[in-house]
């Protein structure tokens, strides 16, 4: 797909949107949970092991994962319907957190022991595939993925499964997501911003401002020098507690590659242009004030959590999903904490666009050596038949007496499809003003139960009210689609030998850079390692991503 025909598609999401928002809560497709999104397995979907066999994975267990008693990453509502279905026993032959996992898989992949399925990123999926180590999907996806499955992988015009596919062999599932949900936000605490008597934030001096105040001036009112503006981890190029948003305030972008401003017909990487300066020196003065943890820099996202749950922090980065994912645990603690999102301030008098990512980046792959390629595409079938289709029920979404277990977190391999949760968002606000569920599907009707019930009374369920309620975080990714404020990632391919090669080099050159002048090195220092990048392989990458634009 070109650059064109991207922004072609982009513009046919925005008429959508516009039209979602004036009906009555179905979208230009079929109506959520109808036909097209149950039309039925396959030709020999419902084949079953008999009798029963082991299929081996590896999985990132991802933060915040809680479990009813006697349910474990290995045994849960998942595998046990997974067994029950197809008569296969999944094995996690390795369980490690999110942040350790693409070190772990390296070494496994090292070894050559390999699991039957698995999770990669573009450049492990590259070296596997060069290496002829995976087996090829073709036969498996036709025979057993369901239309529904499909159409789901298909949601983004085909960007992904185009990546998946080698020499006309399709080499792995790739993760079709709605990239739109990583569009930035501001969180902030509103019961603080009230307390320190400043308005929300419309330019970044406001936001600045607001750190300030949050640092100074005893914004939770307990007379303690106890709290800092902004909430930050290590992971500097991430979204929640990371640095990406914060920079594309300033006009700056990550790690991502962008169009030349000089010349739009070229690419450029967005982390070395000369935007990234005024920003790390303002970070610099706010690490300097006080306004940053000073430990920030060995800080996970679990501990930045505990800092917000525990009332250090006021105000962090992130998206939508934050309520559910992180600052639930906050509101449930303090019933007082009010977190509202806010859209992300500019520097100047142009707005601020969120980067995204071009949702290409993660695939599933099965070892050529695997009895069972069949089981990966079974697998991801499974996700979306028990959340998507007529047969859906809610408790694969959520489950337990205050939906407190995530249970779509212990499914590793997922399809959510391009536009999932914003129509989530419009169903269930149109099925909120019109006391009409029919037109729901399941998930969507648990997020029009939770929101009722908080509407009635129960703070349990603050952050999916925060979320998919009427002045949710989703009301406001609306509006940055509708705006047009999201700047997606211009490379949207497979990595080329040497991102492979020198990825990881270049990348730590990054990360010492911007988190040293955060430090307090010298901002200079920035202007300094544009030549190391360029000379360690970044000049020849350049080039590279310009040959591939010029195909497009």
């Amino acid at each position: 797909m070109t650059r064109k025909q991207m922004t072609a598609s982009l513009l046919v999401l925005m008429t959508i949107l516009t039209a979602c928002s004036s009906n009555s809560g179905t979208t230009a497709q079929t109506e959520p949970g109808k036909t097209n999104e149950s039309s039925g397995a396959a030709p020999g979907m419902s084949a079953k092991y008999d009798p029963p066999v082991t299929v081996t994975t590896v999985r990132a267990q991802a933060d915040i994962t809680e479990f009813a008693e006697g349910d474990s990453m290995d045994s849960n509502i998942w595998t046990k319907y997974l067994l029950d279905t197809y008569g296969f026993e999944l094995k996690n032959t390795w369980v490690t957190d999110s942040a350790g996992y693409k070190d772990k898989l390296n070494v496994t992949i090292a070894s050559g022991d390999l699991p039957d399925f698995f999770k990669v990123d573009a450049t492990q999926f590259k070296q596997l595939a060069d290496a002829g180590s995976l087996a090829d999907l073709t036969d498996v996806y036709d025979q057993y993925a369901s239309d529904l499955l499909k159409s789901r992988l298909n949601e983004d015009g085909g960007i992904t499964l185009k990546a998946a596919t080698i020499d006309g062999k399709l080499m792995a599932l790739p993760y079709v997501t709605a990239t739109m949900d990583g569009a930035g936000m501001i969180w902030i605490r509103k019961d603080w911003l009230d307390n320190v008597g400043l308005p929300a934030p419309k330019t970044m001096d406001d936001v600045l401002a607001i750190s300030q105040a949050f640092t100074k001036n005893d914004p939770d009112k307990n007379g303690k020098d106890d709290t800092v503006g902004l909430g930050l981890t290590k992971d500097i190029f991430t979204g929640f507690g990371g640095l990406n948003y914060f920079l594309n305030s300033f006009h700056s972008y990550g790690k991502m590659w962008i169009e030349d401003p000089k010349d739009k017909s070229k690419l450029v990487y967005g982390a070395i242009q000369p935007e990234a300066k005024q920003a790390l020196s303002k970070l610099q003065e706010m690490y300097k004030a006080g306004e940053i943890d000073k430990e920030f820099s060995v800080k996970t996202t679990t501990q930045l959590t505990d800092d917000i749950v525990a009332g250090k922090v006021g105000m962090t980065y992130g998206i939508m999903a934050n309520p559910i994912n992180y600052l639930s645990k906050s509101v449930a603690k303090d019933p007082n904490a009010k977190w509202e999102m806010y859209q992300l301030a500019s520097v100047d008098d142009q707005p601020a666009k969120s980067q995204i990512s071009s949702g290409i980046g993660t695939f599933w792959v099965a070892s050529k050596k695997s009895k069972y390629p069949d089981a990966l595409v079974k697998t991801m079938d499974a996700f979306v038949q028990k959340l998507f289709s007529d047969k859906a029920e809610f408790k694969y979404m959520y489950d337990g007496p205050n939906l407190e277990f995530h249970t779509f977190k212990y499914m590793d391999v997922q399809a959510w499809g391009a536009r999932k949760n914003l129509d989530a968002y419009l169903a269930v606000n149109s099925a909120l003003q019109s006391n009409d569920t029919s037109k729901l599907n399941p998930e969507q009707k648990g997020y029009y139960d939770q929101v009722k019930a908080y509407q009635g009374g129960d703070a349990s369920q603050w952050g999916t009210f925060k979320v998919f309620g009427p002045e949710g975080s989703l009301s406001l990714l609306e509006k940055i689609v509708k705006d047009d404020l999201m700047y997606p990632d211009q490379y949207f391919s497979t990595p080329t030998d040497l991102m492979v090669q020198r990825q990881s080099t270049l990348s730590d050159l990054l990360d010492e850079t911007y988190m040293g002048i955060i430090l307090g090195d010298p901002v200079d220092t920035f202007d300094a390692m544009i030549p190391k990048w360029n000379q360690l392989g970044g000049e020849e990458m350049t080039k590279q991503v310009n040959d591939w634009k010029a195909t497009q």
